[in-house]
């Protein structure tokens, strides 16, 4: 009952409780990131449509662009600005980090995210490569939050260029419709007839109103049976037609 007391037992015991305490508090820890990052993955699975602003405090200025920007890139390279709930490939992990990052700086929760990613990389409803995270700040600017995947192909600006706006359409028909009328004989221009009119002329000029006429009929066709439409029509559209 009244043995001795061992320091160094007792020094054991003290130091078995320190480090059960220090373990607690990094499952604790452990446990509190865990439950953040299923709340991230929620909100970024199911954000909503309308833009909810949050007001940060502690992040990168330069990570930070209006949306005429934003508009300006999605239409140059041909993508889509939507929320994340339309986003069909999975989000990194990193992503993931940054923005609980983010949320313990400003001790708030992010509930609305937008991505910047071609068309392909969403689910998008029926009204009949290269993914960039945002948040929206109180001040109507976005927060970059992360980007991943690889960089756009450098035909990608060629190939989105007649697509941008239906002058920029209107505008490549011309040109290929030019184009035509320069490199198409003088004598298939006449259909073979026996007249010496030249290279340049009247008839030069009606082959080019032909051929404009003629690719913008087709164009027309393709785009509305495709549902292909202007980049800055649908740039923040949630629909493919």
């Amino acid at each position: 009952m009244f043995s001795k007391i061992n320091l160094k037992d007792e020094l054991k015991k003290f130091q078995s409780k320190e480090n059960s305490d220090i373990l607690d508090l990094v499952n604790n820890q452990l446990l509190n990131d865990e439950l953040m990052e299923n709340n991230i993955k929620k909100n970024l699975n199911s954000c909503a449509t309308s833009i909810e602003n949050i007001d940060l405090t502690e992040y990168n200025k330069n990570d930070v662009y209006d949306l005429k920007s934003i508009k300006s890139i999605a239409v140059k390279y041909r993508l889509r600005f939507l929320p994340t709930k339309y986003f069909k490939n999975e989000i990194p992990q990193e992503a993931i980090f940054k923005t609980k990052s983010l949320e313990k700086k400003n001790n708030t929760s992010i509930k609305n995210f937008h991505i910047l990613a071609p068309a392909t990389s969403f689910d998008l409803e029926d009204v009949n490569k290269d993914p960039l995270l945002f948040a929206p700040l109180k001040n109507g600017k976005y927060l970059l939050i992360h980007q991943w995947g690889t960089d756009l192909a450098w035909y990608k600006k060629l190939s989105a260029l007649p697509l941008r706006s239906l002058e920029s359409i209107l505008i490549s028909i011309g040109f290929v419709a030019l184009l035509l009328s320069i490199i198409t004989p003088t004598w298939l221009i006449l259909n073979s007839a026996e007249i010496d009119m030249g290279y340049f002329g009247y008839h030069r000029i009606a082959w080019f109103l032909y051929a404009y006429i003629l690719i913008s009929s087709i164009t027309t066709f393709i785009c509305f049976s495709q549902n292909i439409y202007p980049s800055e029509y649908q740039w923040n559209k949630k629909t493919y037609n």
